[in-house]
C-alpha cells in the first residue's frame, strides 16, 4: 500500500474537518507553504479568497485565489479557516478577533478560542509597590533588619520542603543509603522550635539504625546541598548594601535550625557582606522566634529604645505583623515562589511533581531564561544516545548550531566516562535533494517540493540557475511549486543537462566533507540530532552514505503514514505515551519559536563547494540580531549548569530511570513552562523579539519575524 505523504495527510485532514462547509464562502488565512500546499487538493471548495497580516498583500494572488483585505471580510465570506503552524493559532486569532464577527476556526477543525486565563493575580495591590518605596523607608529609620531565608537569600527549588526531598535522593545516590530522610527530618521537628541542626540529627541518630558516620555524612550533605541551592536577590541585596553605606545599623533575624557559622557559610557564598555575629539573631540560638513573638520582644529591648526600627521580610506573620506589635515598623517583600503563584505562571504549579521539576521551576522563579526545555533535551539525549550506544552524533544544522556547543558543556558536567564524538553537521532540505538527485524520479521530486516565487527566483535558490532568454516568457511568473510542477517540468528542460552536472558536482564534494570533516564511516554507529518532524534529512543522508542512523529528535512523526519511518529510527523528547504524531507535544506546537532561537549565525546551507567550505544563503534578519540569540542561549546555558550541579549525583545513578520517566509522562513541565511563557503567560520584551526571524530559502525567500 502507497503510503501519503504529509501534503496529502494535510489536505485529507481539511477535506474531513470542514465537509460540512465545503460550499460556503470560505477565506484561508496564511499565505504560507501549508496554504501553498492545500490549495491545489481542494479546488472543490468555495474559497472566495485569501487572508494576511500584511495588508500589503492585498490583490496578490495564491494559487489564483486573491488576497482580500480583512476590514469588512465578513461581507464576502461566511468562515475564516486559520491555515497556519499550529504554534501560531492563537496569535493569529488574537490578531483579528475584534475585527470579525463570521465564526473562525484552525485548520484541525476547532473554533478558534483564547485561553481562559486568570487575571486576578493583576489586582493583588504587592504589585503596587516598588523598590523606591522601600529605599524611602529605609531613609527614615535609623536601624533595618533583614529577614534572610525568602527575603534576602532564596533557594534555586521551587519549594523549601524539596531540599529534603532532594536530599532523600542524593542520600540514596551518593551515601547508597536506602532510608527515607524526607520523611525523617519532617520528623525531626518534634526536637522543638529552637532545635540546632546538630540537635535535629541527635534526634535522627535515636530514632533511626543509621550509624554516626551515616549521620555525619548526611548532615553534612545537606548542608552542601543547601549552600549550594542558594542565591542572592540581587534587589534586596542592593538595598543591604545601600543601609551599610548610608552608616545605618543593620541586623539579620530568621527562624532557623542553623547555626551562626553555618549562615555566615551561606552568606558568603552568596556573595552578602557577612556581619558580626551579634548583628545575626537566629531563633535556635536566641531561644526565641519570629512567630511567636518572643524573638520581636528581645530584640525590641535591645535596639528598640529611642530607636526608628524598619524590618523587611517575607512572611506576612513574622515579618510583618508581629513586629508591628512590638513597635517595630514593617514592609513586605513577596518571596520568588509566592511572586510565581501571585502571577499568569500560576498554573505551573499544579505540574511540579518530583523534585526535578520543583528545580526547574525554583531555577525560573529565580531567573527567567529559555533553559528548561533544551535542559531536559540535552539531558535526554546524554543518556539514551550512550544508552543506544551511539559512537558520534551528528548535530544537523542549523538547529544544531547551539544545542551542538551546548551539548558539549552537558557532557562535560555529566562525563561518565564514556567515549563519544559529536560535530556539527552542514545540512539543508537543499543540500541533501540535490546532492541525492541521480535520476527522472529524484529530478521530479526536487523539482515539485514547495516553493512559492518567481520562476527565476525558483530556479536560482533551488538549483543556483541563472535563468536566461531562452525561458523569458515564464522567468517573472509567480509560480508554485506544488500545483505548477507540470509546467514547471517543461520550462525547466533548457536547463536539465546543466541542474544534472551541478547536482553530480555538489555530491561528489559532498561525499568528499562528509568522509573528511563529518569522518562518516560504515564502523561506528550514527546519532542525527534535530528538531523534527518527518526525519527527510536523516533519510536522505542515510540514502546517500548508506549508514544507519538513529534520530533524536525534540519531537518526531513515528506514525505509519509517515513515508520515512520503515527505513530510518527516531525517537521523540516531548512526545509521549501513544501520541506517534506528536499533536499533544508543546514543543512541537511553538516549533517555529524554538527553531528560530537555536539557528546558526549563518543562512540555510546551499551546498559545500570544492574546498570543503559551506556556501549559505546570504544574511538577513536573523543573522543580523543573531547576538540577541547568544544572549539567550547564555542564559539557557546558566541554567542547564545550575541544573546538572543540583541533580548531578541523582542523575548519574538513576539515569536509566530518567529516560523512562520522560518516555512514561504524559507530558512535562518544561514542555509546558515553555508553550506557556510563550502563549501569553510572560511578556517578552521587545529587544528579545527583535531577534524572532525564521526563514526557509529552500520553500521561499520571504523572512518572517515571529509574533508573541
Amino acid at each position: 500500500m502507497e503510503q501519503k505523504s504529509k501534503y496529502d495527510i494535510e489536505i485529507e485532514n481539511f477535506r474531513h474537518n470542514f465537509r460540512s462547509i465545503k460550499n460556503k464562502r470560505i477565506a484561508i488565512y496564511g499565505m504560507g507553504r501549508r496554504s501553498a500546499t492545500l490549495l491545489p487538493g481542494i479546488t472543490d471548495f468555495n474559497i472566495t479568497g485569501i487572508l494576511d497580516r500584511d495588508e500589503s498583500n492585498v490583490g496578490k494572488e495564491l494559487c489564483g485565489i486573491k488576497v482580500i483585505s480583512i476590514k469588512n471580510v465578513e461581507n464576502c465570506v461566511d468562515a475564516i479557516i486559520i491555515n497556519s503552524d499550529p504554534s501560531n493559532y492563537e496569535i493569529i486569532y488574537k490578531r483579528i478577533a475584534n475585527d470579525v464577527t463570521v465564526p473562525v476556526y484552525y485548520a484541525d477543525g476547532r473554533i478558534a478560542a483564547l485561553s481562559d486565563k486568570d487575571t486576578r493575580y493583576e489586582q493583588n495591590e504587592y504589585w503596587k509597590s516598588s523598590y523606591q518605596e522601600l529605599k524611602d523607608k529605609i531613609d527614615k529609620a535609623d536601624i533595618v533588619s533583614f529577614d534572610i531565608f525568602d527575603t534576602l537569600i532564596m533557594r534555586k527549588v521551587f519549594s523549601p520542603e524539596d531540599v529534603f526531598r532532594l536530599l532523600g535522593e542524593k542520600v540514596r545516590a551518593e551515601l547508597k543509603l536506602d532510608c527515607e530522610i524526607a520523611s525523617i527530618r519532617a520528623q525531626a521537628a518534634q526536637c522543638g522550635a529552637y532545635a540546632t541542626i546538630n540537635e535535629i540529627y541527635g534526634y535522627i541518630k535515636k530514632c533511626t539504625n543509621l550509624t554516626d558516620k551515616n549521620i555525619s555524612d548526611i548532615m553534612k550533605m545537606e548542608k552542601d546541598t543547601d549552600i549550594d541551592l542558594c542565591i542572592v536577590r540581587r534587589d534586596i541585596a542592593d538595598l543591604y548594601e545601600y543601609c551599610l553605606t548610608c552608616g545605618k545599623e543593620v541586623y539579620f533575624i530568621s527562624d532557623m535550625y542553623y547555626t551562626i557559622q553555618d549562615i555566615k557559610r551561606i552568606l558568603d557564598k552568596c556573595g552578602v557582606t557577612v556581619p558580626d555575629d551579634e548583628h545575626i539573631w537566629i531563633s535556635c540560638e536566641k531561644k526565641a522566634d519570629k512567630v511567636s513573638g518572643s524573638l520581636w520582644e528581645k530584640y525590641f529591648k535591645l535596639v528598640g529604645k529611642g530607636n526608628k526600627c524598619l524590618h523587611i521580610g517575607d512572611n506576612k506573620t513574622c515579618d510583618v505583623k508581629n513586629p508591628v506589635r512590638y513597635g517595630i515598623d514593617s514592609y513586605y517583600v513577596m518571596g520568588a515562589k509566592d511572586m510565581l503563584m501571585n502571577s499568569s505562571m500560576a498554573e505551573l504549579a499544579s505540574d511540579v511533581n518530583t523534585v526535578s521539576d520543583s528545580i526547574c521551576l525554583g531555577l525560573v522563579a529565580s531567573k527567567l531564561f529559555n533553559g528548561p526545555l533544551l535542559e531536559k533535551f540535552l539531558i535526554w539525549l546524554y543518556y539514551k544516545s550512550r544508552k543506544d550506544e551511539i559512537d558520534k552524533l551528528l548535530f544537523f544544522a542549523r538547529d544544531g548550531y547551539f544545542l551542538e556547543k551546548d551539548y558539549t558543556m552537558v557532557a562535560e558536567l555529566l562525563d561518565d566516562g564514556s567515549k563519544q564524538e559529536w560535530c556539527y553537521l552542514p545540512i539543508s532540505r537543499r543540500l541533501i535533494y540535490i546532492a541525492t538527485m541521480e535520476n527522472e524520479d529524484d529530478f521530479n521530486r526536487v523539482v515539485a517540493f514547495p516553493y512559492v516565487g518567481t520562476f527565476a527566483d525558483y530556479m536560482k535558490s533551488r538549483f543556483e540557475i541563472i535563468v536566461t532568454d531562452e525561458t523569458s516568457e515564464y522567468n517573472d511568473r509567480q509560480i508554485n511549486a506544488v500545483g505548477d510542477s507540470k509546467n514547471i517540468l517543461k520550462w525547466i528542460q533548457p536547463y536539465k543537462d546543466k541542474i544534472m552536472k551541478q547536482a553530480k558536482k555538489e555530491r561528489k564534494n559532498y561525499l568528499a566533507y562528509l568522509t573528511s570533516d563529518g569522518d562518516m564511516k560504515k564502523e561506528l554507529s550514527y546519532g542525527t540530532v534535530d528538531l523534527g518532524y518527518y526525519g527527510t534529512n536523516q533519510y536522505y543522508l542515510q540514502r546517500l552514505t548508506g549508514i544507519k542512523t538513529k534520530g533524536y529528535c525534540f519531537y518526531a512523526c513515528l506514525s505509519k503514514d509517515n513515508v520515512y519511518i520503515n527505513e530510518i529510527s527516531m525517537d521523540g523528547c516531548f512526545q509521549y505515551g501513544d501520541d506517534y504524531m506528536a499533536e499533544k507535544s508543546f514543543a512541537r506546537k511553538k516549533n517555529m519559536y524554538i527553531e528560530t532561537f537555536i539557528t546558526a549565525p549563518h543562512g540555510m546551507i546551499r551546498y559545500i563547494d570544492n574546498q570543503g567550505k559551506m556556501i549559505c544563503k546570504l544574511d538577513g534578519k536573523s543573522q543580523e540580531y543573531f547576538d540577541i540569540k547568544e544572549k539567550v542561549n547564555c542564559g539557557a546555558v546558566d541554567f542547564i549548569a545550575d541544573y546538572i550541579n543540583i541533580y548531578k549525583a541523582v542523575l548519574v545513578v538513576n539515569n536509566n530511570e530518567y529516560i523512562k520517566l520522560m518516555q512514561d509522562r504524559r507530558e512535562s513541565l518544561e514542555d509546558n513552562l515553555f508553550y506557556n511563557m510563550l502563549n501569553g503567560m510572560c511578556n517578552v520584551s521587545k529587544d528579545i523579539l527583535e531577534g524572532f526571524y525564521f526563514d526557509n530559502d529552500f520553500v521561499g525567500g520571504k523572512e518572517i519575524q515571529l509574533e508573541i
